[in-house]
């Protein structure tokens, strides 16, 4: 017989994914300006009810940005907020935009670069970041590749919320998009490349120490998702990297790039390489727009092993 804590608890999770299927339907029928202004309420809210996140906001802002002022590195760990209380809502309304509706939101300027990397005929791993719309990304690169034949799969991590993670999936697989949980993502790559399918991911955050590269980002070491890296040169699978900058229209524009694969050595070596280009792409977008990343991820909450030395071998951007 479930606890009473247990009830509530689900109870509670019941509630949110009610609210948000409302915010959802309200954001879908809003403008952008609208949709903006509702979204900064809800950044701020999280700001003021989630002090832990708020203090791991500026800290990562503080460590990444030392010459801001004090009163500088405020105001856009603010913006920050407003950008999640932004995609919050667009995530939202993903339950009931148009597939013409997500194609006008999310513009590729070099589309182009899929079907030649499709010609490879091994596979294809599409990487991005939390940065802009993530899951807006995925979706609409998803409506390109079904256009060439090839199905993408996403690689997801649960949320603690099991109504919330069920919602979630069902919008990502909207357009025919399919989901497999992080830990099977070794498993989706390795189908991909017999399959000649897509798999989409994201390697921002921070990975378990026990398995993660040590590799300067923002200036600082940081525990590095190499599971990607290693997969995608063990099988020489092309690697498309893209992140979805917000334009003043509401809208998001990607310019597509493939990592340099075939050039680097299926070696520890080439791993290393490979994982520094990702993070230098990333510092290089993050520069650009600071606000569109989610800083409120704990990315430097491990320190390095002892006989941790900066990379000297990292690309520059």
């Amino acid at each position: 017989m479930p606890t009473v804590r247990a009830v509530l608890r689900t109870l509670r999770d019941a509630v949110l994914t009610g609210f948000l299927l409302l915010l959802g339907w309200g954001a879908a029928r809003c403008s952008f300006r609208l949709r903006r202004a509702v979204g900064r309420l809800l950044g701020r809210l999280w700001w003021w009810t989630s002090p832990l996140r708020r203090r791991t906001t500026v800290e990562n802002l503080r460590r990444v940005f030392p010459e801001l002022s004090a009163a500088q590195r405020l105001q856009l760990a603010r913006s920050c907020y407003d950008n999640a209380g932004t995609v919050l809502l667009e995530i939202a309304a993903m339950g009931w935009m148009s597939e013409q509706a997500l194609r006008t939101a999310v513009r590729f300027e070099n589309p182009e670069l899929f079907a030649r990397c499709v010609g490879k005929g091994r596979g294809l791993l599409l990487l991005s970041a939390h940065y802009g719309n993530w899951e807006w990304l995925a979706c609409a690169a998803g409506l390109w590749l079904r256009s060439l034949g090839v199905p993408v799969t996403v690689v997801v991590k649960r949320q603690h919320n099991p109504f919330v993670d069920a919602l979630l999936n069902r919008y990502r697989q909207r357009w025919g998009n399919r989901t497999v949980p992080l830990e099977r993502a070794p498993w989706a790559i390795a189908r991909a490349v017999r399959s000649g399918e897509a798999v989409a991911m994201l390697a921002d955050q921070r990975a378990a120490p026990e398995h993660a590269l040590w590799l300067p980002f923002l200036g600082h070491p940081a525990a590095t998702h190499a599971a990607f890296a290693r997969l995608a040169l063990r099988f020489r699978m092309p690697v498309i990297l893209g992140f979805a900058r917000r334009e003043p229209d509401g809208s998001y524009s990607v310019r597509l790039e493939e990592l340099p694969v075939e050039e680097l050595p299926d070696s520890p070596e080439g791993v290393r390489q490979l994982a520094g280009y990702y993070l230098k792409r990333l510092e290089s977008a993050i520069a650009q727009a600071p606000e569109l990343w989610l800083w409120q991820h704990r990315r430097w909450r491990d320190s390095p092993p002892p006989v941790y030395a900066p990379d000297a071998t990292a690309p520059a951007a």
